[in-house]
Formats: structure tokens, C-alpha cells, sequence
């Protein structure tokens, strides 16, 4: 970006472009490549231990031979699972499905923030923090909690003293409404801008996270104020948010001339 700003710039499962799919490593690079201070991911646990990314609970791509193959992430091995091929093509090459440490490697070498989505909630939340320590990100995480509020919050702080959280808008607001640090480490995310929704948010005193965004809704979401812009996967965010900084400095520019 070559303007200022403040909120976090957010890549829903990286950004994509061409043949190349979402949470794959290659559209995360792709992400850091265009200006994304944060990617979002889905961590899942596969039978042998083995923390990979992928939204659905059921790996779908390709064999070494082109062959549709799909796996189901809880009752296979992290090797059958990470050979599966998610896309290739000249520009990206094989992109087969990631594991979270290799995400949060990427992540730690390019400076990124990652909010990683327990798509298992509570019960993946303590092997997750200790993988995030070992990889050097701790205080660089935001970790989505999937509805297991204070209880997975204490847990994950335990490990990693300095996590940030994010759960859905106002029911988040209200569970962590007792949370002291609430202001500083909790983002309750909504696509709802509507006023009565972001003052809501706003009153329990926790950090406010847009998510969904492109260009068809950013202007309007902006005016809420975020502290954090998700966009969708398929969002060219850099664009969008380097029009929108350039016409707004410009006319703050022009105001204060004609004082």
C-alpha cells in the first residue's frame, strides 16, 4: 500500500487469481504480494495429528495422475491428505494442500498476521497455540474460536499470552463482555453495517472486523470505521484500497486549501 491507514487488511483464504485456489500456499504468497497485512486460514486435524489447512471437512483435487480424489480430513493421514493437488499452471506451478505450520512459516518470512479459523473449536485450540509458539508467531495470531468464548480464550492464552481473538458480531461482544482486554485483543466479525448492529458491537467495547468485502461494498463498510477489512478470496483489496486512500487524501487535501 502507498498510503497510510488503520485498519488490518485482511485475505480470506489468500487471494486468487487465474487457475490458482483458495488456501493453497501459493495464494497466500499472492496475498503478502499485494499488500495483505493478514490471511485467513482453516485449520483442521487429520487421523495421524497433523495440522493442515482446508475449509471443508472433506479434501477435494486432484492425483499425480489427474484423478478427481476427495478425503476426509479426520480419518486420513497428513501424507494422503497433502498430496493432494489443488491446482497447476505456469505462473504458481503444483499447489497440493498445505499444512499450518508451512502457512505460518510463510507467514513468519513476510511479516504477515494470520487468523486461523479451529474449524474443530476447543478441541484443536491448545495444538494450535503450541504449534504457533514453535513457529515464532506468538502475538501474531488471531485465532477464530467457533463459538467456545471465555473457555477457549483462557486455554489458548495459557499457551500464548499474547493471542488476539475473533468470534461472530454481537453474541462475541456479549460473551467476552466481563473480558477486561476485550478492547484490545477481541474483533467480533459481521458483514451487517447496518447502524444499529455496528453501535451494538461498539458498546460492548471490543475491536470491530468486516468481513466479505470487494468492491461493491467497501465504501460503505469503510464509513463503520473497522479495525479490520476481510476480503473475499477473489477480492483485488490492493486496488481497492489504494482508490479509495488516494480520492479520500485528495479531498481532505482540496478541503483545507479552500479554508
Amino acid at each position: 500500500m502507498n498510503h497510510k491507514k488503520s485498519w488490518i487488511t485482511s485475505a480470506h483464504r489468500g487471494f486468487v487469481d487465474g487457475t490458482l485456489k483458495e488456501n493453497s500456499l501459493a495464494a497466500y504468497y499472492n496475498a503478502y504480494l499485494n499488500g495483505a497485512e493478514m490471511i485467513e486460514t482453516d485449520a483442521r486435524l487429520t487421523s495421524d495429528g497433523v495440522l493442515i489447512v482446508n475449509h471443508d471437512d472433506t479434501v477435494r483435487g486432484f492425483n499425480d495422475k489427474g484423478e478427481s480424489v476427495s478425503y476426509l480430513v479426520a480419518v486420513t493421514t497428513a501424507d494422503v491428505i497433502c498430496s493432494v493437488i489443488l491446482s497447476r499452471d505456469e505462473k504458481w506451478g503444483v499447489q497440493r494442500v498445505p499444512t499450518l505450520k508451512q502457512v505460518l512459516n510463510l507467514a513468519y518470512h513476510t511479516g504477515m498476521q494470520v487468523n486461523i479459523d479451529l474449524k474443530n473449536s476447543y478441541v484443536i485450540a491448545k495444538v494450535v497455540a503450541n504449534l504457533v509458539l514453535r513457529c515464532g508467531m506468538q502475538g501474531k495470531v488471531v485465532y477464530a474460536l467457533n463459538g467456545c468464548g471465555m473457555d477457549g480464550i483462557k486455554l489458548i492464552m495459557s499457551i500464548d499470552p499474547d493471542a488476539r481473538f475473533i468470534d461472530r458480531g454481537l453474541d462475541f461482544a456479549m460473551a467476552v463482555r466481563d473480558f477486561a482486554e476485550r478492547g484490545k485483543r477481541c474483533f467480533c466479525y459481521t458483514s451487517d453495517t447496518s447502524p444499529n448492529n455496528i453501535e451494538a458491537i461498539r458498546s460492548y467495547g471490543c475491536l470491530l472486523a468486516l468481513i466479505s468485502l470487494d468492491d461493491s461494498n467497501f465504501e460503505k463498510s469503510i464509513e463503520c470505521h473497522p479495525d479490520m477489512c476481510e476480503y473475499l478470496h477473489t477480492s483485488d483489496f490492493k486496488s481497492i484500497e489504494e482508490k479509495y486512500l488516494a480520492n479520500t487524501l485528495d479531498t481532505l487535501y482540496k478541503q483545507e486549501e479552500m479554508k
